[in-house]
């Protein structure tokens, strides 16, 4: 009980911990080399104009991965936010269309996704149901309600305060960067200062010994799906700002490529492992291929194939990682 209790006061475990720095130095590692290898395949790849497009393609993936990240820790998965994004997208800008008010925009769009992340939560911390069916079924129920409300087409914006946050930069900067900055740092500050984050890391290290501790892991689990459905609805404000438009296939797989991209960054599938930390590196990693193979012209189909792969190998290594630890 002793070791059980240390583990979950202090977070990820020591060798854990060592094992994740080693981790980033590997992540550093093969950013520089992608960074390089795309620069070497296309001159643009350090021009202004690409990094600006770059970070302004990853700004919403940051968001949803550091989501994802805490739900994972908790050993669970939410296969919704994609469709997540679409509908609180949706809500947003029906709100705006309506009242005029880009406050009340803003407000419903992340309402409603917290509304999605609670019903995850719910189901999968009170009633404790599977979290990949209960994700799956609410995947399916956000995009269907998207696609209603939108009636399966797009709706243009052109209120200028309700696209600030997508739309513009300073100079070749997306203002979106600072603000994901922002959120990075009350998370942080979230995840390892405060008593509820010791929770996230106590209810995927051993549901049981944190009830036994004292602690509640099912609260736990409504808030952190909650927390990612608040950021889905962050996501939606600045996807509709990038886009200038409501669209009902909005965040389509994203769900994936926030999975990939904080697996990627060293948090396990089997909870109680990572930090917000390598979520920011895998994301990066992940979004300077990404780029890189948009700006070399790689056929769209084969893109689709090599994120399959990755998403495939990181799973894989996880679960090795997982197997060699517990023999």
């Amino acid at each position: 009980m002793m070791t059980s209790t240390a583990t979950l006061a202090s977070g990820t475990p020591k060798k854990a911990i060592d094992s994740l720095m080693l981790r980033y130095l590997v992540l550093i590692g093969l950013i520089v080399i992608a960074s390089v290898g795309f620069s070497i395949a296309n001159e643009n790849f350090y021009s202004l104009t690409n990094i600006g497009i770059l970070l302004r393609s990853i700004a919403v993936l940051f968001l949803l991965a550091m989501g994802m990240t805490f739900i994972m820790l908790t050993g669970g998965i939410d296969l919704s936010i994609g469709s997540n994004v679409a509908f609180s997208g949706a809500v947003g800008v029906l709100t705006l269309v309506t009242t005029g008010s880009a406050a009340l925009g803003f407000a419903t769009s992340i309402l409603a996704g917290m509304l999605i992340g609670g019903i995850n939560g719910f189901f999968i911390g009170r009633l404790k149901l599977s979290p990949f069916m209960v994700s799956l079924a609410t995947y399916a129920l956000a995009r269907g309600l998207a696609l209603v409300l939108y009636d399966a087409n797009s709706i243009n914006v052109d209120n200028a305060a309700f696209l600030w946050l997508g739309g513009i930069s300073w100079g070749n900067m997306p203002v979106v960067i600072p603000f994901v900055a922002l959120v990075f740092i009350a998370l942080s500050v979230l995840l390892y200062q405060t008593p509820f984050g010791r929770d996230v890391y106590a209810a995927g290290a051993n549901a049981n010994t944190a009830f036994v501790l004292g602690r509640r892991p099912e609260r736990t689990l409504v808030w952190v799906y909650v927390l990612s459905g608040a950021l889905a609805g962050l996501s939606a404000i600045i996807t509709v700002g990038r886009v200038s438009s409501g669209q009902p296939w909005a965040g389509l797989y994203l769900e994936f490529d926030a999975i990939t991209a904080v697996i990627l960054g060293g948090t396990s599938l089997f909870g109680g492992r990572g930090k917000l930390l390598g979520t920011i590196l895998g994301v990066l990693l992940y979004g300077i291929i990404i780029n890189g193979l948009v700006l070399t012209g790689t056929n769209p189909y084969l893109q689709s194939l090599i994120k399959g792969l990755i998403l495939l190998g990181v799973v894989l290594l996880d679960t090795l990682t997982q197997k060699g630890k517990a023999a």
